[in-house]
């Protein structure tokens, strides 16, 4: 049985994407992991795939099977999925539009004093029947303590004052709850260790040029950089100081998500990456330069195309050299840039060195046609058939006197390149490999093509059983 499955209401309304009501009413004020986990098990319960079950779920989301069921849990509060109650689980998704969220029941004695002291934080506002069973359902579903739920909230109001909302104090205690902070004595101790960091938050406040004072997400960020990444004091403002004062507490919170990523968690290792992030900056700018184009965005070139193929052991210099020589070829787009750099990977060219031997290389043998072109007298640039055509002369084991006699013999030719490709044929099926025998035997045929040739008469199936086995010959 499938894990995820789309409810028959779900299915009469036709959604197979994701309806408008949970993006406006229900995404909001819900965990970033919930949201993602909601997202993918809708995604797979509208497709045949075998990934639809729910350790496989796991491991695509790298998420323990206990947060994913914790995500479902959360939904299912809210009335958008249902979590079986026989074994193996499996949810079922009803429409937003027509959520059927359970019914609650719960001891009104048991939390009349919460009620009472609710009601004595919000003097001036009085929460509806709707939002004091939210925050009663949070407590009953984690086993929480009342006075756990209390502290969060006078936390919150003591932060927003005007602006705060109930769902915002629903998203704090579901964050709490989720770090595992269920009761009184973990509640306040994580508000000391929020409190205790204002020095700090200062500090980075003035290295990232923020000039606001303090919000408690700012405070939850740093106690998750410290505590959960084990970040120093240090290093967070070593990163700060690599954002140049671009972006506040969000952007920074990224950044350090990503030096978590790349393993970089000392001032010294975040200084090197954050040389090696500006250095491969600076190179994506001068590719697109080079190569006389525009993007908006250097992230998507940096991204895209030159941290792969720095992956592939490309220097930055040969990746200079070979941005300036697309320009050359009239090449404008990163996507053809890939075909060349791909042809220079195919040839072994990865450094600067390399690919400056063989640029020189072709311009030699690009200088030798220009003097089979002079030698014909035909005036033209050289083409990439004309550099096969040489390249195939030289295996067939002709040196360059020899072809620039065959290239006299086609001076004024309308089509020289074709007749010495001709009469070089002819010399390699005779086995003639000295500058004399090829003189005389040329000189000859060119004597003699004032004569009318006979034609052979040869049969359709003479033909046909002679050339079966062309491709195995020896010449």
């Amino acid at each position: 049985m499938p894990f995820c499955k789309i409810s028959n209401e779900y299915k009469k309304d036709g959604y197979t994407e994701v309806d408008n009501v949970f993006l406006l009413n229900y995404l909001p004020s819900a965990d970033a992991v919930d949201v993602k986990v909601y997202l993918y098990g809708l995604t797979l319960a509208c497709l045949e795939s075998e990934d639809n079950t729910i350790d496989k779920m796991a491991l695509n989301l790298k998420l323990p099977e206990e947060r994913i069921i914790s995500a479902f849990r959360y939904w299912e509060q809210k009335g958008l999925v249902a979590i079986s109650s026989t074994f193996p689980l499996y949810i079922t998704y009803y429409s937003p539009k027509k959520a059927m969220p359970p019914i609650v029941k719960y001891n009104v004695k048991k939390y009349q004093t919460f009620v009472e002291e609710v009601a004595r934080l919000f003097p001036e506002k009085v929460l509806t029947p709707n939002e004091i069973t939210a925050f009663i359902e949070l407590i009953r579903l984690h086993n929480m303590d009342i006075n756990a739920m209390l502290m969060i909230i006078k936390y919150c109001i003591d932060y927003k004052s005007e602006d705060i909302s109930t769902p915002y104090i629903l998203a704090v205690a579901n964050d709490w709850i989720k770090k595992g902070l269920t009761t009184a004595e973990q509640v306040n101790e994580h508000i000391n260790n929020l409190e205790a960091n204002s020095e700090a938050i200062r500090m980075i406040f003035k290295t990232l040029g923020i000039k606001r004072e303090a919000t408690l997400e700012d405070r939850q960020f740093f106690l998750k950089w410290t505590l959960e990444y084990n970040y120093g004091l240090d290093a967070i403002l070593t990163a700060a100081r690599a954002l140049k004062r671009r972006g506040g507490m969000e952007r920074l919170d990224d950044y350090i998500c990503e030096l978590k990523n790349v393993q970089a968690f000392t001032s010294q290792e975040i200084a090197e990456y954050a040389r090696k992030k500006q250095q491969i900056y600076e190179l994506a700018v001068n590719v697109v330069k080079n190569m006389g184009g525009y993007y908006a965005s250097m992230d998507m070139v940096i991204d895209t195309y030159i941290i792969p193929w720095l992956n592939k052991g490309f220097t930055d210099e040969a990746l200079t050299i070979i941005s300036k020589f697309c320009f050359l070829k009239n090449i404008r787009s990163l996507d053809s840039m890939e075909q060349m750099v791909n042809r220079f990977l195919k040839l072994g060219l990865l450094d600067e060195n390399s690919i400056n031997a063989y640029i020189e290389k072709q311009i030699a043998i690009d200088n030798k046609i220009k003097r089979i072109y002079e030698e014909c007298n035909y005036l033209g640039m050289v083409s990439n058939k004309d550099r096969e055509l040489y390249h195939t002369w030289l295996e067939w084991g002709f040196d360059d006197e020899i072809i620039l006699f065959a290239a006299s013999l086609a001076r004024n030719n309308p089509f020289p390149m074709q007749s010495i490709n001709r009469n070089l044929a002819l010399l390699r099926q005779k086995d003639i490999a000295t500058l004399e025998q090829a003189q005389r035997e040329l000189e000859n045929k060119q004597k003699s093509t004032d004569k009318p040739a006979k034609q052979a008469a040869y049969t359709d199936e003479q033909i046909k059983q002679v050339l079966v086995d062309f491709e195995t010959w020896e010449l």
